[in-house]
């Protein structure tokens, strides 16, 4: 059996927002070394607000990778502006990566990535013409 018949995609739930969120944040805080000097209660204590606005703001759109069998099962999911010109981040199990479910998350070519983790930066490597722009917002 192929990978493919064995998750699908479907849009955000509220019930995914502390999935997404513990797994957003700790990704940042590890992936990315100039967010990892910050004291950890102090970078959590100030991004989860702004993770929880994203969640909540219309200009990002949130997809998530499940289990054909039980959508409750997150094995991904990927946060992209409104009008797919950013990746905004993009997270797969560990034990699920490397068979395109990543890929899957992000329908088309983005011009712009906003966080320079490593996976960021693999981005920019394999997607042409993608900077790095912490600042773009969806209008």
């Amino acid at each position: 059996m192929s990978i493919e018949n064995l998750y699908e995609l479907r849009d955000y739930m509220p019930t995914d927002k502390a999935f997404i969120k513990a797994t957003f944040l700790r990704g940042l805080y590890y992936g990315d070394s100039w967010f990892s000097i910050i004291p950890k209660q102090v970078f959590m204590d100030n991004y989860s607000p702004l993770i929880d606005s994203m969640l909540d703001n219309s200009s990002y759109l949130v997809k998530v990778a499940c289990l054909k069998e039980d959508q409750d099962v997150i094995l991904g999911y990927s946060m992209l502006s409104s009008d797919f010109m950013a990746i905004v981040w993009v997270f797969v199990k560990k034990a699920w990566r490397e068979q395109g479910i990543a890929r899957s998350l992000v329908p088309q070519a983005p011009n712009y990535v906003t966080h320079l983790t490593v996976i960021g930066k693999t981005l920019m490597s394999k997607l042409p013409n993608v900077q790095f722009n912490p600042f773009y917002r969806a209008r």
